[in-house]
């Protein structure tokens, strides 16, 4: 997920139709997730840690030094069907992500006010062509920037009947 790069629209990242209400999605992943499919998703921890980021991402951030990043897969039924990857600065930001252990992020990012979300998305690509986006979001008091990004693998549509 490290190697997801920008792309200019949705137009031009071309997702699968049924895709496109998803990338567009204005609240929690996970919770429209465990409603469309009727159970709340598995939550697998690929890995989290300090690690150099990409431009883009270090530019977002405002930061050249290494960021924490968390790798997770969100599964139905044992079938991963989204993946992503959340980036912050060391810090604040950090602290956050590493107390949430096997929780989702949304259980921080909606329930705290505190996290209030960037209005632009950033669609991505990876390199086999995955369609995905990343949200800003931004903590007032704890003054610390998180990237989310999310990629919808090409399984979705078949395992979460979307």
């Amino acid at each position: 997920m490290r190697c997801a790069q920008p792309v200019d629209s949705i137009a031009a990242l071309a997702p699968p139709e049924q895709l496109r209400p998803w990338l567009l999605l204005e609240t929690s992943l996970t919770q429209k997730l465990g409603q469309t499919v009727g159970t709340q998703p598995g939550l697998i921890v690929l890995g989290e840690g300090l690690e150099q980021g990409n431009a883009w991402e270090s530019e977002a951030l405002g930061t050249n030094d290494r960021i924490y990043a968390r790798h997770i897969s969100l599964t139905i039924q044992n079938n991963p069907v989204v993946l992503a990857r959340s980036v912050t600065t060391q810090g604040a930001g950090m602290d956050a992500l590493t107390s949430l252990h096997t929780r989702p992020l949304a259980e921080l990012l909606f329930e705290d006010s505190s996290w209030q979300r960037g209005n632009a998305i950033q669609y991505l690509r990876l390199a086999d062509q995955i369609p995905g986006r990343s949200c800003y979001w931004h903590h007032q008091q704890l003054d610390a920037g998180l990237i989310v990004q999310e990629f919808f693998l090409p399984n979705m549509a078949a395992v979460a009947r979307i």
